[in-house]
């Protein structure tokens, strides 16, 4: 079953909260994007871990640096999954690995500033990252080549692959057509005129 994950990442808490209030149950994972933990930092964690106690809260931090400490105050805030960048050296991925698997938290390396995506995802297999966050965008001008990408990463890991960027209600399908692991949705719900109804627009094409 590919889950759902629902990115909140609007610099006001209180209405990410609110929308998420109104979407949540459509979701397997919540994320909390990095301009609102750039706002709030940790507490943006605690937050949603209080208010969805019974969801994996994913703290989209985009790690390149200080990923232990960063890490443990994702882990201390009740998330439980943190990303790290593929474009940072090997030795902080590790760590963040390292780190992570200590307090049972799980790393996602995002390959969105990979200069290659085929041997960053094998890196990341061989260093034992838990899973893999694809975007499409940043790598091509059309959504429709989503497909070589995909290949160019399925086929360099065993890891799951979450897929994101440009996913919208349009090209849905073909990415569920792929079977990753996860789609990660962001302003197709946050933004839309009626939040709930896009959760659920999502969450019956994936049933």
């Amino acid at each position: 079953m590919i889950k759902l994950h629902f990115t909140y990442n609007i610099a006001d808490l209180a209405q990410a909260i609110k929308i998420a209030e109104q979407t949540a149950e459509c979701a397997d994972i919540i994320g909390v994007g990095s301009l609102l933990l750039l706002k709030e930092g940790a507490n943006a964690i605690k937050v949603f871990k209080s208010a969805f106690p019974n969801k994996e809260i994913f703290a989209e931090t985009k790690l390149v640096d200080k990923t232990e400490e960063s890490i443990i105050l994702m882990a201390q805030a009740g998330a439980s999954y943190v990303s790290v960048l593929a474009g940072t050296f090997n030795t902080s991925i590790k760590k963040a690995i390292a780190t992570a698997h200590r307090f049972d938290i799980k790393i996602a390396i995002d390959l969105l500033d990979a200069q290659s995506l085929g041997q960053a995802a094998m890196d990341a297999t061989t260093m034992g990252a838990d899973m893999l966050i694809l975007h499409h965008a940043p790598h091509m001008e059309e959504a429709s080549d989503i497909d070589s990408v995909w290949h160019n990463v399925r086929d360099n890991t065993s890891l799951p692959i979450f897929v994101t960027g440009k996913v919208d209600i349009s090209n849905f399908e073909q990415v569920v057509s792929l079977k990753p692991q996860g789609i990660m949705i962001g302003s197709p719900v946050t933004r839309a005129e009626s939040p709930l109804r896009a959760a659920q627009s999502f969450r019956a094409l994936i049933r």
